[in-house]
């Protein structure tokens, strides 16, 4: 292994998430994503990293509509645990340069948020769901310590 290329999330809608992960998180969309016979977004992140917003197979079996049938429905909140579960869960984690900054923007789009402090050091995650309930973690990851 030398490198992570891309993330793929899937998603029932598309442009929700693409506007999610560009307006609130601040990531550049590209613009050359093939055709591949189905919808889907690409977002350039650091590092040469892609994250792969695809469009969710009609014909798969669809066990987290059973489980959690709110989960597509627009508002994912009654359809998922809160977020201090995250940290032990799947998701995505992401490096900012200043947390404080970063919680200012999740606050002023609604997002709701858990804090946790990694003990011994000066950084900060903090945890919240994506508009189709799929974890992200955000933080000051590369703070030094004095």
């Amino acid at each position: 292994i030398i490198g992570l290329n891309h993330v793929s999330i899937e998603t029932t809608q598309v442009e929700r998430l693409s506007v999610f992960y560009s307006e609130v998180l601040g990531f550049q969309k590209q613009h050359n994503r093939p055709d591949f016979g189905f919808g889907g977004a690409w977002f350039k992140l650091p590092q040469n990293v892609t994250l792969h917003i695809i469009e969710r197979d009609p014909l798969k079996s669809d066990a987290q509509n059973i489980l959690a049938p709110n989960l597509n429905s627009g508002d994912s909140s009654t359809a998922r645990l809160p977020e201090s579960y995250i940290r032990r869960s799947h998701h995505m984690a992401l490096t900012v340069p200043e947390i404080d900054a970063a919680k200012r923007t999740l606050t002023s789009h609604g997002i709701q948020f858990a804090v946790n402090h990694v003990p011994g050091t000066k950084i900060e995650q903090v945890f919240f769901y994506d508009p189709d309930g799929n974890g992200v973690e955000i933080g000051n990851f590369d703070i030094q310590d004095p």
